[in-house]
This record gives structure tokens, C-alpha cells and sequence, in this order.
């Protein structure tokens, strides 16, 4: 079996990249493969050891310089492979750290697989730096890995990758959902009327001010029968990234602000949603909507093709490569053709259509399980020439 060592972020917080890393390494885990999990330092400071698997640890260790501890339990476990999930908001001020350490190990003959999560947002986000940071990365990455069409392309487009693999972003098959599940959830989030959902972290790009104003629309058209759930909260953020957490939060301002002004329509806001609440609040909405004006791909995308979701989206290459046929697709933007989709799915007579797309969310799920992504992703590692 195969000694892989991951350098990620990772549970908890359940942020989209800590979320992916503990099901890929999951999946490593019952395949009989042994992991170490190098993640940044808990939020008190201190080194950790923990136990994640039968055959998997867990090592909360970096920080903004690098330290012996760390090489030092690389080394005694002897990687196979190196697997670093990249994003740089994700890894923030750990940066230098990161990047020192696949020097060593690359250095060490130790192929270096870096999964590119946001390419196509990150590249120019802070123009030089950020355009320094991927040119670093790429000195020492053996092989380029992303998650779709749009990761592709940005990253190709560079100029600085070459043999960049492309893999799905995955899922967790089909969630098992109890009834309990889904009466707590109804519950907790005082569901009483058809729900039409967005989730995530807020963001510009991500388009809950797009979902806003369909909301007015659909809320016409339904004579107030329908409620609208905005669930999600700014991502933290630390150092030079925290300018990223200002703009988010200003954000959220705006679409409070703007929720008040619709009057009539019953629109809520809920911050954090807990992981066990998740899967559950995916499959009671009536209508999962992604109105994303730019997206490399989407982990909400994923959980609700598990959680049998019925899902409206942009119409985005990064959205149309997790989805698939199991969404309806409205042009990135376009309220009105938005306001329409939701509100012909959320009529009564649409309940067959909604079936129909359940079930296409569940077949989409099966076809691209963590366990199938995380095979692949390993086995572009192993056949590095650096292996």
C-alpha cells in the first residue's frame, strides 16, 4: 500500500477544501493506504497529533515559518507521494511554509501533486502576488491536478503548467437522509412553505444578490406561497487575506439590505449551517439555486447532486462539469430566465419534473465518488517520472 502524505487544510472548520481533504483521505483509508495529514496549527497555537483513520494521522502543525517538527514527522513516515491542496485564501498565511516544504521533498525525489482548487478566481486576484505565488508553485508541483474544464483552462492558460490532469471534484454518493433528519432541519430552519435555497460562503461571485431579485419575482408569481433561504456566512480570513473577509462581509450587508427592501417576500438569512444539518437542508429546499457569476467548480454543487437536490444554476463550464444533465442551466446573471426556471419547478404540477431531477441528481452522484477521485488523483502522483 501507499505512503501518502497530504498537506491540506482540514476538519474543523468544515471550510470546502477541509471538507474535500478528510473525504479524500477517507477514501485513501479504506483503500488500505496510509495517510499523514499535515494541517495548519489549531486556533490556540498548539502542535496536535490525532488519529483521523485506521491507518491515517493527523499532524496540526505549520504556521507561518516552517519548523523541524514538521520535516521531521515527514521524514519519519517516508511518503510515497505528496499530495497539496491548493487554494491560496485556503492556506493563507501558511504559505511559505507550504511552498518550503515541497522544495524539500521535492528535492528529496518525492513526486509533488498539487490540486489547483481556484485557478481561474485566484491567477490575477491580487495581480503580481498572486501571479508570484502560482509561478512558485509551479517550480515545484510534478503534477498539476484540477477539478474542471474552467480549472483547466485557467491554469493552462498561465503558461507555467504542463500534463495538468483533470479529475471530477467528487461526492459522497447518495446521503442516507432520515425522516428525523429532515424533520429537524424542517424545524431548525422554520421551513413551512415550498423552500427555495442558495447556500455558501458569501461572495460577490457566488450571486445571492442575482437570487434576491428573482426571489421578488417568484414570490409574485406564487402569491407569497414560497419562502427563500439565504444560508451561509463570509469566510474567515487571516493576514493580507483579510481584506478578502471585508469585502465578503460587506457583501452580506448589501443582500440583508436588500432582502429588507422586497417587503412582502419571506426571505431569512442563516449563518453558519453545521455539517450534520447540511445533506438534510439540501434535500427538504425545493429548489437548490447556484446563481454564480464565476466559479472554477463547486463543492455545494456536489453535496446536493448526494442529497438528491433539484438544481437550478448559471449556466458555467465549471457548474455544467459537476452537474451535468441533473440541472436546469439560465444564462450567469439573467433574473428573469432565473425567476421562471424556480418558479415552473416549484408549481404544483412541476412535482414530476422534480422527481425526474432527484433522481438524475442521485445516478450524477454515484458516477463520481470520492473513492473513484481520490484513486485517480493518486495514481497521476505515482505515475510521475519523479516516482
Amino acid at each position: 500500500m501507499t505512503r501518502i502524505l497530504l498537506i491540506s487544510p482540514y476538519e474543523p472548520p468544515p471550510d470546502g477544501i477541509a471538507s474535500h481533504s478528510s473525504r479524500l483521505v477517507a477514501a485513501w483509508d479504506s483503500a488500505g493506504h496510509n495517510v499523514l495529514v499535515v494541517s495548519a496549527r489549531n486556533g490556540r497555537g498548539r502542535e496536535q497529533f490525532e488519529r483521523i483513520g485506521s491507518r491515517s494521522i493527523l499532524l496540526r502543525s505549520l504556521r507561518l515559518l516552517p519548523n523541524r517538527r514538521t520535516w521531521s514527522e515527514i521524514a519519519k513516515f517516508e511518503p510515497d507521494v505528496a499530495i497539496v491542496q491548493f487554494a491560496i485564501a485556503a492556506i493563507s498565511t501558511n504559505l511559505w511554509s507550504v511552498k518550503l516544504l515541497c522544495d524539500r521533498l521535492h528535492a528529496k525525489g518525492i513526486p509533488v501533486v498539487v490540486t489547483f482548487h481556484e485557478p481561474a478566481r485566484e491567477y490575477n486576484m491580487f495581480r503580481f502576488l498572486t501571479r508570484a505565488i502560482y509561478r512558485a508553485m509551479s517550480r515545484v508541483t510534478d503534477v498539476p491536478v484540477v477539478f474542471s474544464p474552467a480549472g483547466y483552462q485557467a491554469l493552462h492558460e498561465t503558461g507555467l503548467f504542463n500534463d495538468i490532469v483533470e479529475v471530477t471534484h467528487g461526492t459522497k454518493g447518495i446521503e442516507s437522509i432520515s425522516s428525523r433528519e429532515l424533520d429537524d432541519a424542517r424545524v431548525l430552519f422554520d421551513v413551512h412553505k415550498p423552500l427555495v435555497l442558495t447556500l455558501g460562503f458569501t461572495s460577490f461571485d457566488k450571486g445571492a444578490d442575482i437570487f434576491i431579485d428573482a426571489a421578488r419575482i417568484i414570490s409574485k408569481n406564487r402569491h407569497g406561497n414560497v419562502q427563500f433561504l439565504v444560508a451561509g456566512s463570509p469566510r474567515s480570513r487571516h493576514g493580507i487575506f483579510r481584506i478578502m473577509e471585508r469585502r465578503d462581509n460587506k457583501c452580506q450587508r448589501r443582500l440583508i439590505s436588500q432582502a429588507k427592501r422586497l417587503g412582502n417576500v419571506e426571505i431569512s438569512f442563516s449563518n453558519y449551517v453545521a455539517n450534520e444539518n447540511v445533506a438534510a437542508l439540501l434535500h427538504l429546499a425545493d429548489v437548490v439555486v447556484l446563481p454564480y457569476r464565476r466559479i472554477t467548480q463547486s463543492g455545494i454543487a456536489n453535496l446536493a447532486l448526494s442529497s438528491q437536490s433539484v438544481i437550478v444554476c448559471s449556466d458555467l463550464p465549471g457548474l455544467r462539469n459537476d452537474l451535468g444533465d441533473a440541472a436546469l442551466y439560465v444564462k450567469a446573471g439573467d433574473t428573469t430566465a432565473l425567476a421562471k426556471e424556480i418558479t415552473n419547478l416549484i408549481d404544483p404540477d412541476g412535482e414530476d419534473n422534480r422527481s425526474r431531477m432527484r433522481d438524475l441528481a442521485g445516478q450524477r452522484a454515484n458516477e463520481n465518488t470520492y473513492a473513484k477521485v481520490a484513486e485517480k488523483i493518486l495514481s497521476a502522483g505515482l505515475a510521475s517520472p519523479s516516482s
